[in-house]
């Protein structure tokens, strides 16, 4: 039986994520390039927590495609591009068409949220997604959610696109309209034509990820992405003990 309070026992958990989260992000933005060595003990020296969830987070990234742990290279930021988020966005898309659109309204604060002034449209199509997903599927849905959605979101940054030769915002007003009719006809039960307005955002969110040269290239660091690239330079990396 767990001792200790629950904030002891959940603690572990916590960090994990909070570490598989930053990871992500400097992955994804470019700022930990694919090949940069990722040392544990390091990292877990430089966000002052053990290496045990600093070692959760890795292997999550490598269970995603993110990070590869070989004998002879140790444990490195994998090679992916925004071909890997192309591939995200079709497993998403083809979930919410094929899966989704039937049950309840989604609560007007969503809705209303999507289509705020000055939301980004490919967010929004995101948090839908989620939404649909993670009632249609459950904790299926979740994981989906942890491995395509998750870092779909951080990719459609504008910033973080372009460094990958992606330039999102080419279409945003089309798109635009097409989320609002996916909600529209989500609002009114009709997911026939909510699945047709999806499907079309879809085709266009994926040419939009598959703009530009489509290579994953990193901007200068920021001081903090810096300590944390140095850190990854030398130390244990992911297979040490904890």
């Amino acid at each position: 039986m767990p001792t200790g309070s629950l904030e002891e026992q959940l603690r572990p958990q916590l960090l994990s994520g909070l570490a598989y989260e930053r990871l992500l992000a400097e992955i994804v933005s470019g700022r930990l390039p694919p090949g940069q060595r990722l040392r544990l003990d390091l990292l877990a020296h430089a966000w002052s927590v053990s290496r045990t969830p600093v070692r959760e987070a890795l292997q999550r990234l490598v269970d995603m495609g993110f990070v590869q742990v070989s004998p002879s290279a140790g444990t490195r930021v994998a090679a992916w591009s925004a071909d890997d988020m192309i591939e995200r966005a079709h497993v998403v898309g083809r979930l919410i068409v094929e899966k989704t659109c039937t049950g309840p309204s989604l609560p007007l604060r969503l809705r209303d949220s999507l289509l705020a002034d000055g939301a980004c449209e490919l967010l929004g199509y995101l948090e839908l997604s989620e939404d649909l997903i993670s009632r249609e599927l459950g904790r299926l849905g979740t994981r989906i959610v942890r491995d395509h959605i998750d870092p779909l979101r951080l990719f459609v940054e504008p910033q973080t696109a372009l460094r990958h030769g992606v330039d999102v915002a080419a279409d945003r007003t089309s798109r635009r309209t097409l989320l609002s009719a996916a909600l529209d006809a989500i609002e009114r039960q009709e997911p026939v034509a909510a699945r047709e307005s999806l499907d079309a955002f879809s085709a266009s969110f994926i040419d939009a990820l598959g703009s530009g040269t489509a290579q994953t290239a990193a901007t200068a660091p920021t001081a903090t992405a810096t300590a944390i690239a140095t850190a990854a330079t030398t130390g244990t990396d992911v297979r040490g003990d904890g």
